[in-house]
C-alpha cells in the first residue's frame, strides 16, 4: 500500500480467486457428466433387461393366441360335430373368431369330418388352463434402483403402463379358479364319473360327454371366452411390438451420448 501498488496486488488476488473458481467449476462440470454418463449406463442396463422381458412376454402371448384360437374352433367343431349347427354368436366386446395358426396345437387344420383323434386331442386341450403372468422382474428393479424415475422418455412410460393394466385386465388370476368355464367342464365331466384320462376309451366321446346340457352351454361359453382372451393376446402384441421399437431406439439414443 506504502509503494501504490494496491490495485496491482488486488487484481492478482482476483485473477487467483477467478482461476480458483473457474477450475472448482470445470471440475464440477467433469464430475456431473461423468454421474450423469454412469447413470445413463446404469438406465440403459436396466432398458436391456425390460426388453428382455417384453420378448419373452411376447413369446407367451403368442403362445396364448394360439392356444385360445385352438380352442374356439375346436368347440365349434365339437358343436357342430354333435349336430349342433346353429350360428355362434360371442359378445361384440369377443371381437371377431380368431384365426387357427397352422401351427396350432393339433399341429393342422381342423378336420371335415368326425375324428376321433382330433375329437380326444380337441378335449384335452379344453380341459385345461393356460394362464401366463406378464414378466415384472425388470421393471420392478427398474423402480426399486429409482432409476425409472430419472428416466425421461414419458412416452414410454405411459404405454408401459397401459400395457400391463390391458395384461391383467385382460387375463385375471381368477380365469383359472373354480368358477372359470374350464374348470366347470373339467367337474362336470368328474360328476359323470369321467375323468381327464377317460375320454381315450371312450368308443364315442362326443355322444357320451355331450349328452349333458351342462357341457355344450359350457363349450359355448369357452367359445367366447376364449375368442376374447385370443384378441386380446394379439392386441397386447401389437402394443408390445410398439413398445419393443421404441424401447430399442431409447437404448440406442443411450449408447450415443
Amino acid at each position: 500500500m506504502e509503494t501504490g501498488k494496491t490495485a496491482k496486488y488486488l487484481k492478482y488476488a482476483i485473477g487467483e480467486i477467478l482461476l480458483v473458481v473457474i477450475g472448482i467449476l470445470i471440475a464440477l462440470q467433469i464430475n456431473n457428466w461423468n454421474e450423469k454418463r454412469q447413470e445413463d449406463e446404469k438406465i440403459k442396463l436396466q432398458l436391456t433387461n425390460l426388453l428382455r422381458d417384453m420378448n419373452g412376454d411376447r413369446l407367451g402371448l403368442l403362445a396364448l393366441r394360439s392356444f385360445h384360437a385352438f380352442r374356439v374352433h375346436t368347440s365349434i367343431y365339437l358343436l357342430n360335430q354333435n349336430g349342433i349347427s346353429e350360428n355362434i354368436i360371442t359378445f361384440p366386446e369377443a371381437g371377431p373368431i380368431p384365426k387357427l395358426a397352422s401351427d396350432g396345437l393339433y399341429g393342422g387344420p381342423i378336420p371335415d369330418s368326425s375324428d376321433k383323434a382330433f375329437i380326444i386331442r380337441g378335449f384335452s386341450w379344453l380341459l385345461r388352463n393356460n394362464y401366463r403372468k406378464p414378466f415384472i422382474d425388470a421393471l420392478d428393479e427398474f423402480k426399486n434402483t429409482g432409476l425409472y424415475a430419472e428416466f425421461e422418455n414419458q412416452e414410454i412410460k405411459n404405454e408401459l403402463r397401459y400395457y400391463y393394466f390391458v395384461y391383467n385386465f385382460s387375463f385375471p388370476t381368477e380365469d383359472t379358479g373354480e368358477s372359470s368355464p374350464t374348470t366347470l367342464l373339467k367337474n362336470s365331466l368328474l360328476s359323470e364319473g369321467y375323468s381327464y384320462t377317460d375320454v381315450y376309451l371312450l368308443e364315442d366321446p362326443l355322444e357320451i360327454l355331450l349328452s349333458n346340457p351342462t357341457n355344450v352351454a359350457l363349450l359355448k361359453t369357452i367359445i367366447d371366452e376364449s375368442t376374447y382372451r385370443s384378441n386380446q393376446a394379439n392386441l397386447l402384441v401389437e402394443m408390445l411390438d410398439s413398445l419393443i421399437l421404441k424401447i430399442e431406439n431409447e437404448i440406442e439414443n443411450y449408447s450415443k451420448n
